[in-house]
């Protein structure tokens, strides 16, 4: 029977709870947290195989919707190309532990159903090909209706499908009937994990606070509502987690990829790959490099008007280090930096970019350092949280999965680097936690160009909040 259920809804802004009634009512009689952060780079992806595994995208080897590896352009809402990655690992598409594989290793069940791409939902639980749970992904694949690992949950489904609901996100109602018919009776999950997509979809074509977003929220909330209903009908004592794989900002401007092209030497023009990512933008070498042509490369970012913060390494003022993000800069199709489109210009003003290929562009988007994009809701509703409890200390998702192993009373494998969230559990479940000590890093181009990144440390890990670029 499922013990903790874990929605994530795809680009819900921490301020945008206080539009969903259900969710704002679970957060008063719960716990809710005001300083949850997405990881870096605030992409879907990256996040969805930190909230697998527990470990940041330096580990996870996710560190984009799109990324490169091995000669290969990966697009990793697509199960395909994952599983092409998984090859390229010797097997493995993610290098940690995944939390699928612990439950399966100590007899219990993760159960992945996501409406977002259906490389996002593989990427929630890789193992479960291999008999670690199931995912079930609601877009056509190959030659079924749906996606579904493992075979023998795709055979089972592929008689037996629920209507598709009538209304807007129909897709969102299917996963309702799924879980509630299928799903908890049949494979009986410890852990569920639904993966709302639909809420990203239109505040990228619509932005941020409008109309169409509002009406996405209400209905998203009245389906939510609907399914924890559900699920605790079957499952009273149910802990449930909301939370977001990242923040929403609306485009202030563009960047065309070919312009950042631009700015690669044309003897490099074959070795150093740029892979937009919406908000964010991946710069890999695709052979050893010497020192001086990296430098090179970054000085350039950096001196472009689109630049916002560059987590690199060299010696290039105004770089800020990398910290887990990128590989080492001299292996071959190494990671050398990640750029946001997030800065501030001379007047003072926030200036929000988001790269675009081919012509096509988004009104909204994410994938920068920007707190926009950074901060995550984070409720936690159950029988194991306290109730009508703000907390201001930092989380984010690589904290989820050993909270998830505590909730199922299973060790914390070393693997994952978050921290139980213990602060947010009953008495007899909590451990003493200190208070965040803030910390600022700040790099300077030169006096009238700074760039500064905040963090948050607490227990041992360090909490990455935002960054941001100022020009004077």
């Amino acid at each position: 029977m499922v013990s903790t259920l874990l929605v994530v809804v795809d680009g819900l802004r921490a301020t945008d709870v206080r539009k969903m009634p259900f969710l704002t009512e679970l957060a008063r009689g719960g716990v809710s947290y005001r300083q949850a952060r997405s990881v870096t780079p605030s992409l879907t992806r990256p996040a969805a195989a930190s909230l697998a595994s527990g470990a940041p995208p330096g580990v996870t080897g996710i560190p984009g919707n799109r990324l490169w590896a091995d000669g290969h352009l990966i697009d990793t809402g697509r199960p395909d190309h994952l599983e092409l990655l998984r090859s390229l690992r010797g097997g493995r598409l993610l290098p940690p532990p995944t939390l699928g594989e612990h439950l399966a290793d100590h007899g219990r069940e993760l159960v992945v159903v996501g409406t977002g791409s259906n490389g996002c939902t593989l990427l929630l639980n890789p193992g479960a090909a291999d008999g670690h749970g199931a995912v079930i992904g609601t877009h056509p694949y190959d030659h079924d209706a749906f996606y579904a690992q493992p075979e023998s949950v795709r055979r089972r489904l592929a008689g037996s499908l629920p209507q598709a609901a009538d209304g807007p996100f129909p897709e969102l109602g299917w996963a309702t009937d799924l879980i509630v018919d299928y799903v908890i009776p049949e494979l009986a999950p410890d852990v569920l994990v639904l993966w709302s997509g639909e809420l990203d979809d239109v505040q990228h074509d619509n932005g941020v606070d409008g109309p169409v977003g509002d009406d996405a929220l209400s209905e998203i909330d009245r389906r939510l509502r609907r399914l924890i209903d559900r699920v605790r009908e079957q499952a009273p004592h149910t802990d449930v987690i909301v939370t977001a794989d990242h923040g929403f900002s609306n485009a202030t401007h563009t960047v065309d990829m070919a312009e950042m092209a631009s700015l690669i030497p044309p003897s490099l023009a074959d070795v150093v790959q740029l892979v937009d990512n919406n908000g964010g933008v991946l710069v890999y070498a695709r052979q050893r490099l010497r020192t001086q042509q990296v430098d090179a490369i970054l000085d350039a970012i950096m001196s472009a008007e689109w630049s916002g913060p560059v987590f690199a390494g060299g010696d290039v003022p105004g770089l800020l280090p990398p910290a887990e993000l990128c590989s080492a800069r001299s292996a071959a199709d190494g990671l050398l930096a990640y750029v946001s489109l997030t800065y501030h210009d001379r007047l003072g003003n926030p200036r929000i970019g988001h790269s675009v290929r081919d012509g096509a562009r988004y009104t909204g988007g994410h994938g920068s350092t920007s707190a926009a994009d950074m901060r995550i809701p984070l409720v936690l509703n159950g029988p194991s949280f306290r109730t009508a409890h703000e907390t201001p200390l930092p989380a984010d998702h690589l904290d989820i999965p050993p909270t998830i192993c505590r909730l199922t009373r299973l060790p914390v494998p070393p693997s994952m680097s978050g921290r139980i969230l213990s602060e947010a559990l009953l008495p007899g479940h909590r451990d003493a936690s200190a208070l965040p000590k803030a910390r600022r890093v700040v790099a300077e181009r030169d006096a009238a160009d700074v760039t500064t990144a905040h963090f948050q440390h607490l227990a041992g890990r360090q909490y990455f909040l935002s960054a941001d670029r100022h020009r004077s």
